[in-house]
Protein backbone atom coordinates (compact mmCIF):
# COMPACT_ATOMS: atom_id res chain seq x y z
CA UNK A 1 0.00 0.00 0.00
CA UNK A 2 1.97 3.12 -1.10
CA UNK A 3 1.29 6.26 0.43
CA UNK A 4 0.75 9.84 -0.97
CA UNK A 5 2.08 13.14 0.37
CA UNK A 6 0.14 15.69 1.96
CA UNK A 7 0.65 19.39 0.60
CA UNK A 8 1.77 19.42 4.15
CA UNK A 9 4.29 16.63 3.74
CA UNK A 10 5.77 17.30 0.45
CA UNK A 11 6.45 21.19 1.59
CA UNK A 12 8.13 19.68 4.46
CA UNK A 13 9.96 17.04 2.88
CA UNK A 14 11.50 19.74 0.45
CA UNK A 15 12.22 22.09 3.20
CA UNK A 16 14.61 19.80 4.83
CA UNK A 17 16.34 18.19 1.95
CA UNK A 18 17.14 21.77 0.93
CA UNK A 19 18.68 22.44 4.05
CA UNK A 20 15.86 25.30 4.43
CA UNK A 21 14.28 23.54 7.60
CA UNK A 22 16.20 21.31 10.11
CA UNK A 23 13.96 18.02 10.83
CA UNK A 24 13.94 16.80 14.06
CA UNK A 25 12.89 12.75 14.86
CA UNK A 26 9.20 13.32 15.75
CA UNK A 27 6.85 10.56 16.32
CA UNK A 28 3.76 10.32 14.06
CA UNK A 29 0.62 8.56 14.14
CA UNK A 30 -1.55 6.79 12.16
CA UNK A 31 -5.08 7.74 12.07
CA UNK A 32 -8.30 5.33 10.32
CA UNK A 33 -10.30 7.32 8.22
CA UNK A 34 -14.02 6.76 6.93
CA UNK A 35 -13.63 9.02 4.08
CA UNK A 36 -10.83 10.17 1.37
CA UNK A 37 -8.90 12.91 2.43
CA UNK A 38 -7.30 15.65 0.50
CA UNK A 39 -3.69 16.88 -0.48
CA UNK A 40 -5.12 20.04 1.51
CA UNK A 41 -6.49 18.11 4.36
CA UNK A 42 -5.66 19.43 8.32
CA UNK A 43 -5.84 17.36 11.42
CA UNK A 44 -9.48 18.69 11.79
CA UNK A 45 -10.92 18.32 8.55
CA UNK A 46 -10.55 14.43 8.60
CA UNK A 47 -13.13 12.07 8.83
CA UNK A 48 -11.92 9.78 11.37
CA UNK A 49 -13.38 6.70 12.46
CA UNK A 50 -14.75 6.69 16.38
CA UNK A 51 -15.87 4.06 17.81
CA UNK A 52 -14.92 3.34 21.36
CA UNK A 53 -12.06 1.37 22.08
CA UNK A 54 -10.21 3.42 19.37
CA UNK A 55 -6.97 5.52 19.48
CA UNK A 56 -4.07 6.91 17.14
CA UNK A 57 -1.00 4.38 17.26
CA UNK A 58 2.01 5.81 16.52
CA UNK A 59 4.31 4.33 14.17
CA UNK A 60 7.47 2.76 14.04
CA UNK A 61 9.56 3.22 10.74
CA UNK A 62 12.25 1.33 9.19
CA UNK A 63 15.83 2.61 7.75
CA UNK A 64 14.83 4.50 4.33
CA UNK A 65 16.77 2.86 1.39
CA UNK A 66 16.14 1.89 -2.36
CA UNK A 67 14.03 -0.74 -3.05
CA UNK A 68 14.05 -3.21 -5.98
CA UNK A 69 13.00 -0.81 -8.72
CA UNK A 70 15.81 1.79 -7.41
CA UNK A 71 13.39 3.45 -5.79
CA UNK A 72 13.44 5.48 -2.49
CA UNK A 73 11.44 4.06 0.22
CA UNK A 74 10.24 3.65 3.70
CA UNK A 75 7.94 1.30 5.37
CA UNK A 76 6.76 0.74 8.91
CA UNK A 77 9.28 -1.68 10.38
CA UNK A 78 6.42 -2.93 13.15
CA UNK A 79 2.86 -4.20 13.14
CA UNK A 80 0.13 -1.05 13.45
CA UNK A 81 -2.45 -2.39 15.39
CA UNK A 82 -5.67 -1.17 16.78
CA UNK A 83 -8.73 -2.69 19.11
CA UNK A 84 -10.28 -4.78 19.84
CA UNK A 85 -12.64 -2.15 20.04
CA UNK A 86 -15.08 -1.89 22.24
CA UNK A 87 -18.15 -1.17 20.42
CA UNK A 88 -18.55 -1.11 16.63
CA UNK A 89 -19.60 1.88 14.91
CA UNK A 90 -20.82 0.47 11.44
CA UNK A 91 -18.63 2.78 10.01
CA UNK A 92 -16.59 1.62 6.76
CA UNK A 93 -12.54 2.32 6.85
CA UNK A 94 -11.50 3.33 3.83
CA UNK A 95 -8.07 5.23 4.36
CA UNK A 96 -5.83 5.86 7.07
CA UNK A 97 -3.31 9.30 7.60
CA UNK A 98 0.18 9.81 9.11
CA UNK A 99 -0.47 12.37 11.06
CA UNK A 100 1.59 14.47 14.01
CA UNK A 101 -0.29 14.87 16.94
CA UNK A 102 -1.28 11.67 19.02
CA UNK A 103 -5.26 12.93 19.33
CA UNK A 104 -7.22 15.86 19.06
CA UNK A 105 -7.82 18.12 15.88
CA UNK A 106 -4.54 19.94 16.17
CA UNK A 107 -0.77 19.23 13.83
CA UNK A 108 -0.12 18.06 10.40
CA UNK A 109 -1.36 15.72 7.58
CA UNK A 110 1.80 13.95 6.42
CA UNK A 111 0.98 11.03 4.84
CA UNK A 112 -2.32 9.29 3.24
CA UNK A 113 -3.42 5.74 2.02
CA UNK A 114 -6.22 3.91 0.43
CA UNK A 115 -6.61 0.42 1.96
CA UNK A 116 -6.86 -2.36 -0.61
CA UNK A 117 -9.80 -3.31 1.11
CA UNK A 118 -12.07 -1.49 3.13
CA UNK A 119 -12.74 -2.57 6.75
CA UNK A 120 -15.90 -2.32 8.97
CA UNK A 121 -15.09 -3.20 12.19
CA UNK A 122 -17.80 -4.36 14.73
CA UNK A 123 -17.76 -5.20 18.45
CA UNK A 124 -14.51 -7.02 19.80
CA UNK A 125 -13.11 -6.59 16.25
CA UNK A 126 -9.20 -5.59 15.57
CA UNK A 127 -7.67 -4.35 12.22
CA UNK A 128 -3.71 -4.75 12.14
CA UNK A 129 -1.23 -3.27 9.51
CA UNK A 130 1.23 -5.93 9.11
CA UNK A 131 5.45 -4.88 8.84
CA UNK A 132 5.91 -3.17 5.53
CA UNK A 133 2.09 -2.26 5.16
CA UNK A 134 2.69 1.38 5.21
CA UNK A 135 5.29 2.31 2.22
CA UNK A 136 6.35 5.52 1.38
CA UNK A 137 8.67 6.31 -1.58
CA UNK A 138 9.94 9.19 -3.52
CA UNK A 139 10.92 9.23 -7.29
Amino acid sequence: MAGEFSDAGALGALEGVTGKTTLTAATTYLALLTAAPSDTSTVAALTEYGATGYDRVAVTWGTAALNGSSIPEIANSAAVSYGPFTAGTGAEITHCALVTSASGTTGEVRIWWSLDTARTPSTNDSLEFAISALKITCD
